[in-house]
């Protein structure tokens, strides 16, 4: 009996599995859709050897159809340092908690890999409209011993709590994947993204959220390995004499791709170049189709450039280039020379390169980055924050360059030398801009960044003088900001007579839109907004937002504006909380002070909120 050999096909829309054995003078073949239950088909022949050999024709076929064969072991997978195989003890402790037992490839996979960082670390999840690829983060352990983050049995009893019945979380970053349980679709993987609105009053996942991404654990390791593509005919299979006849391979923009998204050894580096030549001009490569990478190579960065690539593409994931090569000063000049914005934020409008370089601690790029111009006072998230605190050169670097900034105005609004020199002769020459819509001033508001003295920050501001009033925005109108953080433009838009209380699509409050910055938080309970109005899909208060976005600072102050720290926590807040033991502490203490001065509380923060009130009426 030979072992059986699987298959699967997905364009998107048909969505096939196809395994094959050959047994004796006997083919049997299982056939059907990813996530529903196979069929069987025999057939029978002479002999033995041409079983085999119509098997081969067949697989043949179907290769030519587009099937891929499923082989995790393809996948590279680094290991956690030190990370031990999980024992069969552990194991079995793992199924009697989750009251099911696991796949036996998930089991295997358990006993010789357990867990790891998947090299590449995205994978295609086709059909998905608008979504290429997702990160897939890391691959989940078992050690019972030590649960935490990323453990099995601690990611089971804490993020389990947020899905349907019947799935182990099993890899994740900000997003999941898990494994089903359920008898019809057991083994198969689903993904399950961080920013559907596909979620209940608590903020946990519907079932409808989840996306069938592969038929097997095996499957899903072998769709990452594949992300980039795969040949027709695996190279390890072609004889030397086929590979002498074919020649090299074609140079095409997906060969491109996929090489810069490997390791950029020196061999890769010089095959690069090679292919880079023969394309002549890679001014094509739009947004989004550049590979989610990391950057280390001038040479690579100076042959692409200089092909055409605009230096300010986005990869797959909506990270600049600029934002890939943050750790490399060379690279950052030769990015800069062709005038990249140096505080343009990617990535969901999160990051600047200065942000990554100081996460990553890559000092001399740090220091390059300052020096041509980026801005080192922007607020950064906390766990950029914590690098700081941990490294007390980085955390010297940038504190003194960031006094020295505040005391250098002219440099704020300064563009720099690399920007200045490459102005066009289009821009020189603007045409006359048209009248300023309402429609126009949210779609500039829908970055969750706009750059104090840059272009979109003058854009801004001079729609909002012209327009004069934007009393006129309903609620559900305003744009879906994730961080809010600019107390200047933020001051002029309430000047501007924009409602306070405004809700966005996403049924935010502008309140809640603002709890990563002290200063908006004090602008909007100077106009009289309710501290503690819930809002949202989760129906969260401006607090519980807090909390899980790590900042401190913005958490007391929310506190000691009055908010209740005693209101019930929707699911997802109260989850995220349990997590983090410096902010469970603070809030602790927050509700031990409230209930031993109720009374007075509850006063205070009336006569507050009347006060608020008085002084958002009197500013309208």
């Amino acid at each position: 009996m030979s072992d059986t050999r699987r298959f699967y096909f997905d364009d998107g829309k048909s969505r096939k599995r196809w395994h094959v054995q050959v047994t004796g003078k006997s083919q049997i073949v299982h056939y059907g859709r990813l996530g529903g239950s196979l069929r069987e088909s025999k057939k029978s022949f002479k002999s033995p050897a041409e079983a085999t050999e119509q098997t081969d024709k067949l697989i043949a076929k179907k290769r030519r159809e587009g099937y891929i064969e499923i082989n995790p072991a393809r996948l590279e997978i680094v290991r956690h340092k030190g990370m031990r195989k999980a024992t069969e003890e552990q194991i079995k402790r793992l199924e009697e908690k989750i009251g099911c037992g696991l796949p036996e490839e998930y089991r295997n996979f358990l006993k010789t890999c357990n867990g790891g960082y998947p090299n590449p670390d995205c994978v295609q999840v086709p059909g998905m409209e608008g979504i290429e690829a997702v990160g897939v983060g890391v691959l989940y352990h078992l050690q019972p011993s030590k649960p935490v983050v990323d453990e099995l049995l601690y990611e089971w009893e804490h993020v389990a709590k947020l899905l349907p019945k019947g799935h182990l979380p099993i890899a994740g970053s900000s997003d999941i994947y898990t494994l089903s349980l359920h008898p019809k679709t057991f083994g198969s993987v689903y993904w399950w993204f961080h920013e559907t609105d596909k979620v209940d009053d608590f903020g946990n996942f519907l079932k409808s959220a989840g996306y069938l991404l592969a038929g097997s654990f095996d499957e899903f390791l072998t769709r990452i390995a594949l992300l980039y593509g795969d040949d027709e005919e695996p190279v390890e299979q072609q004889t030397v004499s086929a590979r002498a006849a074919n020649g090299p391979p074609k140079a095409t923009i997906k060969r491109l791709l996929r090489l810069v998204s490997h390791d950029l050894t020196p061999a890769k580096v010089k095959e690069i170049e090679q292919v880079v030549q023969e394309l002549g001009d890679l001014g094509g490569i739009q947004d989004g189709e550049w590979p989610f990478t990391n950057i280390r190579s001038p040479r690579v960065v100076r042959c692409v450039l200089k092909a055409g690539l605009n230096p300010e593409i986005t990869d797959t994931e909506g990270h600049s280039l600029l934002w890939q090569c943050a750790t490399h000063t060379e690279c950052i000049d030769l990015i800069l020379e062709q005038g990249a914005r140096v505080d343009r934020r990617s990535g969901n409008g999160v990051e600047t390169a200065l942000m990554r370089a100081i996460f990553l601690e890559a000092i001399p790029a740090v220091e390059r980055l300052m020096q041509a111009g980026a801005n080192p006072a922007l607020r950064l998230q906390s766990y950029v924050e914590s690098k700081l605190k941990r490294n007390e050169e980085l955390r010297k670097l940038i504190e003194q360059a960031r006094e020295e900034w505040r005391k250098n105005p002219e440099q704020q609004n300064q563009t720099p030398p690399a920007q200045v020199k490459l102005k066009s002769a289009a821009t020189e020459t603007k045409q006359k801009k048209p009248k300023a819509t309402l429609k126009q001033f949210l779609k500039l508001m829908q970055h969750d960044y706009i750059p104090e003295g840059g272009d979109e920050f003058a854009a801004v501001e001079g729609v909002i003088t012209e327009l004069g009033d934007l009393s006129g925005i309903q609620d559900g109108e305003w744009p879906s900001i994730g961080e809010f953080e600019d107390p200047r433009l933020l001051r002029a838009l309430l000047e501007a007579h924009l409602n306070p209380e405004i809700t966005a699509k996403d049924g935010n409050s502008l309140l809640n839109q603002c709890v990563v910055n002290p200063a908006c938080i004090d602008l909007l309970l100077q106009r009289g907004v309710d501290i503690d109005r819930r809002s949202g899909r989760a129906g969260e208060t401006a607090l519980m937002r807090a909390t899980y976005k790590g900042d401190e600072e913005c958490v007391e102050r929310l506190l000691q504006a009055g908010a209740n720290p005693t209101l019930e926590f929707s699911h997802l807040a109260k989850v995220l909380l349990e997590m983090d033991d410096e902010m469970t502490a603070i809030i602790q203490a927050a509700q031990d002070k409230w209930n031993r001065n109720k009374g007075k509380m509850q006063v205070a923060t009336a006569k507050k909120n009347a006060k608020r009130k008085s002084a958002g009426a009197a500013g309208h």
